[in-house]
């Protein structure tokens, strides 16, 4: 909304309640966490919130999301994520956290060049860069 408003001329948005800052979102509680994601990357919340599967929402695209409150997330959470993704039938998704490890890029990909599996790995600060 406050690109739109820039570019229609208004010099001063000033937006409320919504988090600004990594500290901000990190303070987040984790549902909370959970839906700013959604929102930011144009998913929908997936409608279970317990018992998942791996699956927290869903692109607009279809591809599913998995959401990681944490940094560093490993090649364990990718590996797990794609087997989400196929018991989906779905060949690509997205991993969203703070950062990742050297583990986690590895092994996406091992999984592209193994099964055609695509898994985008998406920083917090990726996110807000593109905002």
């Amino acid at each position: 909304m406050s690109k739109r408003m820039r570019k229609l001329g208004v010099q001063d948005v000033r937006i409320e309640g919504l988090p600004k800052s990594i500290e901000e979102i990190r303070a987040l509680q984790p549902f909370e966490f959970q839906n700013w994601v959604c929102q930011k990357v144009f998913a929908h919340v997936s409608e279970r919130k317990i018992g998942d599967m791996g699956i927290d929402g869903w692109l607009m695209d279809g591809r599913p999301l998995q959401v990681k409150q944490s940094e560093a997330v490993g090649r364990n959470v990718v590996d797990n994520f794609e087997t989400a993704i196929k018991r989906v039938k779905k060949t690509r998704g997205m991993i969203v956290a703070f950062s990742f490890g050297k583990g986690a890029y590895e092994e996406v990909a091992r999984v592209k060049n193994a099964d055609g599996v695509e898994v985008e790995l998406k920083t917090v600060e990726d996110i807000m860069r593109e905002v």
